[in-house]
């Protein structure tokens, strides 16, 4: 079976090297990335559940790991969590080893079977309806006084910055009614006369908030599938997308054959995004948000081994508007 894998990111690297672990061959393809780290978005961020996918690639998660944390100040609001700040270009590199990245317009016509992993994008599966794109800018910065690990909420989105290694820490802002880095300005984050801080490194890119049950198809014309965050697997309110699109390629092979099985599955791992889109929904309506969205923040959290308890969680969702 001759395999295309179209896009080189986390996912799409993660998936090849699964494949190649099983005897598989698959070409991968990739349009030329002009940031500084080689992909886009960078997304250091990631939690629990993390180190396990890494260790069934082959890999020692140990090796990627820059800082673990166990709390978060989400609004001034202190957290318990289970989070941390991975080295991704790192991971891909590995994940690759000394994998050829083509970066030519394929002759899909060679191929049986063709994963498109192209993010956002989504270049190779049918267009979605009413589809979620969330518009976000990232800056590594240095500073020998970091901003500590920390979220702000607003304007239907929020602001982060994660502590890397050493000195640099990775701040960003997505947004769906306002500018994300008028946001991250307001907030001195990006100022260098206000913070003292470096910029390395930035780039700008796009998140899909629209979650796996507004994201079908999941496959096209018998053979084109899609993973990860082509196909919505993406947390619309954390945006969290690292670990759900390496699970995606681990089902994946697990209904090589079966798009209809594929599809179920899809939608049973991830029937926890469905609550999250829903409220992603009120707040676009400028709808009143309730205790039922709340108990949504505080059941999906526990995913990523944050301790919210219900008051706090209809707090910080009434800070999205």
């Amino acid at each position: 079976m001759k395999i295309a894998i179209m896009g080189a990111g986390l996912t799409g690297s993660y998936l090849h090297r699964l494949l190649s672990l099983r005897g598989f061959r698959a070409d991968l393809f990739d349009i030329d990335k002009k940031t500084k780290c080689g992909i886009s978005p960078c997304a250091w961020g990631t939690s629990r559940g993390f180190s396990g996918l890494v260790a069934d690639a082959g890999l020692d998660p140990e090796e990627y790991i820059m800082r673990r944390f166990d709390r978060l100040l989400m609004d001034g609001i202190e957290i318990q969590a289970d989070l941390m700040t991975f080295d991704k270009p790192g991971l891909i590199r590995d994940l690759l080893k000394d994998t050829e990245v083509k970066h030519v317009e394929p002759d899909l016509t060679l191929y049986d079977k063709i994963i498109d992993a192209t993010g956002v994008a989504r270049a190779f599966l049918p267009p979605i309806d009413d589809d979620i794109i969330l518009p976000c800018v990232q800056f590594r910065m240095q500073n020998h006084a970091p901003i500590d690990n920390q979220i702000k909420l607003g304007s239907i989105g929020y602001a982060w910055s994660f502590p890397l290694s050493g000195n640099e820490y990775h701040v960003g802002c997505g947004s769906l009614i306002s500018d994300p880095r008028r946001i991250l300005a307001e907030l001195g984050w990006i100022d260098d006369n206000q913070s003292g801080s470096t910029m390395l490194c930035a780039c700008a890119g796009r998140i899909r908030l629209t979650s796996p049950q507004h994201s079908l198809p999941f496959t096209h014309a018998g053979r084109t599938w899609g993973i990860g965050e082509a196909i919505g697997c993406v947390a619309p309110l954390a945006g969290d997308g690292i670990i759900p699109g390496m699970k995606s390629a681990q089902i994946l092979l697990e209904c090589f054959d079966d798009p209809d099985k594929y599809a179920k599955s899809i939608l049973s791992e991830f029937q926890w995004m469905r609550g999250e889109r829903g409220v992603i929904d009120k707040l676009r309506r400028k709808a009143r948000l309730g205790v039922g969205d709340a108990l949504v923040l505080k059941r999906n959290s526990k995913r990523m081994g944050m301790r919210v308890g219900l008051r706090n969680s209809l707090t910080l969702l009434r800070h999205l508007k």
